[in-house]
């Protein structure tokens, strides 16, 4: 990262479950417009490190810095403290997040799935969070869809209302985990279309996916874990023509890349 602001600065990232270490002096720089895709095997930490950084986990080590400010936590006589829970949610919604499953509220349509957190958080107004709601189903390709439920949807149309759902609100980032990993393979390109759309637009991406050929094409840069820790970190042309670590090159082997 060369020249721009970082929007997302994490240093010295470590998280425990019990004793087992799953994050490991993670570090890693953002910048506003970056389209950054996480890759490793299962259980490298990729999903641990996103919820990380949406303050859905703890975190025992090190500091999360999103647009200038350190979130989860404040020094307090050089001790951390946990912020309390309104201030958590404040910082919480700097981020937006998508998750492999596509938690979609079931008695609500399309429409009310994404004005909902537009009325009850940003407290728009309803004509107001209606019109915004409308306008990001259409970027997302749902313009016919706003009063579908998500009974009534595709898994790939489902999984379309939650990314406008999180962008919806205005995020500064955009946290993407496996979005497409609980799709049938002849939706995935509909959802992955549609983030290469949003990365286009110049909207800061985090991604942790398992589509190789994606990362490849969307990112502008891609990061290797392994063991909980960043392994490997560049350009896509550099991470998956000339890895340089027998580690990524045996993943990307097993990966058929």
């Amino acid at each position: 990262m060369t020249g721009k602001r970082a929007l997302l600065s994490i240093r010295g990232l470590g998280k425990q479950f019990g004793s087992t270490k799953v994050l490991n002096e993670v570090s890693l720089d953002v910048a506003e417009s970056d389209v950054v895709s996480i890759i490793g095997a299962s259980g490298s930490g990729k999903t641990t490190l996103l919820r990380c950084v949406n303050l859905l986990e703890t975190f025992e080590e090190g500091e999360i810095v999103l647009d200038g400010q350190p979130i989860g936590y404040k020094m307090v006589n050089g001790r951390r403290h946990r912020l309390p829970e309104r201030e958590l949610a404040r910082q919480r919604a700097m981020t937006g997040m998508v998750f492999q499953a596509f938690n979609l509220f079931p008695h609500l349509t399309a429409l009310g799935n994404v004005m909902l957190g537009l009325t009850k958080v940003r407290r728009l107004p309803k004509p107001e969070a209606k019109e915004l709601a409308l306008s990001w189903l259409g970027r997302v390709g749902l313009k016919e869809r706003p009063l579908h439920y998500p009974s009534q949807l595709s898994g790939g149309q489902q999984q379309r209302v939650a990314i406008a759902r999180a962008l919806a609100m205005d995020p500064k980032l955009v946290l993407l985990d496996e979005v497409t990993s609980a799709l049938d393979p002849e939706l995935v390109q509909e959802v992955l279309q549609t983030i290469t759309k949003l990365a286009e637009e110049g909207i800061t991406l985090l991604i942790v996916t398992h589509e190789m050929a994606f990362a490849k094409r969307v990112s502008t840069r891609v990061v290797f874990m392994d063991h909980g820790r960043i392994a490997e970190s560049g350009p896509p042309k550099q991470i998956f023509a000339k890895p340089a670590t027998p580690r990524l090159r045996q993943f990307l082997r097993n990966a058929h890349v």
